[in-house]
Parts: structure tokens; sequence; C-alpha cells
């Protein structure tokens, strides 16, 4: 294990749109990045190979991995880090230019009181936009993550979806103010394709007995929910597109475990 050096681990499938730029946004951060492919048909691959090929650091390796869930693709990407910092980062988000620079100054400091090691975990903030804006609806804003940690210390959580990272107990947690930029939706047509596995996966996941009535209800009540309560309003055409997304999503999903219920 490289003591003191710094590893971005991510999985991806049909990134080659974003790619680039998050692993661009990377360059002079970490030392290396390793990438889980679970099963890419575009041109992800072929940025892959080109950026593991490349003389300039950091050096990049990647793996195949047939997809099952997130959280055990995720493991099994955090398995392949062997340095002792980890840094968790997916396709669609990159390091905002002020977080390039909280990170290396947390580096240059090392164990200092100011240092990367005075904690063994940080939490960092996520700036969600949709189709170009920066939200301001709760669901949205305010989201805090634990995405620098301790390789030892640190596990993904046994989710098929929305996975996190469980710390050791004990583990001391640090906060940057400093996001990470995460595009949440560009397209909505492409972002519907994610629907789709995300409804599987919670459809799987979730044993409980579905209401009949649930499904009449669920649409307005979801769009209600994130439009109005969760102020997406306050994001204009954006909010209203994440609030009727999110609605579809919860119509899915519902259908889908009305299916596995019949079969």
């Amino acid at each position: 294990m490289d003591v003191g050096n710094l590893t971005a681990f991510l999985i991806v499938r049909n990134e080659e749109l974003l790619l680039p730029r998050c692993l661009a946004s990377l360059a002079g951060v970490v030392d290396e990045i390793v990438v889980l492919d679970t099963g890419s048909t575009d041109g992800t691959r072929a940025a892959l190979a080109a950026a593991a090929a490349a003389p300039a650091p950091p050096r990049l390796r990647w793996r195949d991995r047939p997809f099952d869930d997130f959280g055990s693709s995720r493991q099994a990407a955090l398995d392949l880090v062997t340095t002792e910092w980890a840094l968790w980062i997916d396709a669609d988000e990159l390091l905002s230019p002020a977080l390039r620079t909280r990170v290396a100054a947390l580096r240059t400091a090392a164990a200092g009181p100011d240092g990367l090691e005075s904690h063994d975990a940080w939490e960092i903030p996520l700036q969600n936009r949709v189709l170009g804006r920066v939200m301001r609806g709760r669901n949205l804003a305010g989201q805090r993550r634990v995405r620098l940690f301790r390789r030892a210390l640190g596990r993904v959580s046994p989710s098929l979806v929305h996975e996190g990272i469980t710390l050791a107990a004990g583990a001391r947690i640090g906060r940057l103010a400093e996001p990470i930029v995460h595009d949440t939706l560009t397209s909505w047509r492409r972002y519907l394709r994610k629907v789709e596995l995300y409804t599987d996966l919670e459809a799987a996941a979730d044993g409980r007995r579905l209401d009949p009535l649930h499904p009449l209800v669920t649409v307005p009540a979801t769009l209600w929910r994130e439009y109005v309560w969760r102020g997406g309003w306050r994001d204009g055409w954006p909010g209203l597109v994440w609030a009727a997304t999110t609605a579809w999503s919860s119509l899915r999903r519902d259908v889908k475990r009305a299916r596995r219920r019949r079969t």
C-alpha cells in the first residue's frame, strides 16, 4: 500500500460524453485512477484504453465486470484501490476548481492540523445541476457525502441502489465546503434510461406489499412534494423537469413492484 497517496475510483457504463471531463478534473490532484467498466457499448472503453496508455499522470487502470447492482459494483471498484486514501467520483461528476485547490492543499499539509490526515474521512458537498442549472430545491441542494476517506476504514454499503460509504467505528470525519459538481440530468431522454435501471433495482429490493391505490396517487403526490413542498419551483423549468421525472420514477417503481407480485 502507498501510504499517503490518493486514488480516485469510479464505475462506468456508456459514459463516453462525460468521462473525459471527469478524468481531466482529477489531473494534478490524485496519483491514480481506477475504473470498473460494467458493460459499455459506446466509446467508453476506447477512451479508457487511451487514457491508460497516456504517459501523463495520473496513471489509470481499468477492468471489466458485469453489472449486478450499485453497491457491489462500487465495492469491486474500491477493491482495486491500493493507496492509503480513496476518492469516490462518478463519470457525470467533476471536481470543482475550488475543490481541486482544497484537496491539493490538504495533501500538502499532510499530517498537520489542516492536513488530509487530520481526519479519517471527509464529507464533500454535491452541487447538483439539472439541464445545466445549479439546483436550489431541497431534494438536490445541500447534499453532502463521504467521498474522501482512508481506504482501510471504509466500505461501500451493500445497497442495490443509493449506496454510500460505511466507516469503521470511531473514524474521524471532517467537512469540506468546496463541492463536487454533479450533472444529475443533462438530457431527459438519456436520464430516463437510468430511471429504468434504478427502478428495476428498487422494485427488486422493496418487498413490501403494494397498496393497489398507491399507483393512482403516486404521480400527483410525488410531483407536489418535489415541485411545491421541496421548492422545485425555485429552479424554474429544470425544477419542473426534475419533479416530473421523479414522479415518473415513482410510477415506474410501483408498476414493476406490481408485476413482480403477479409472477
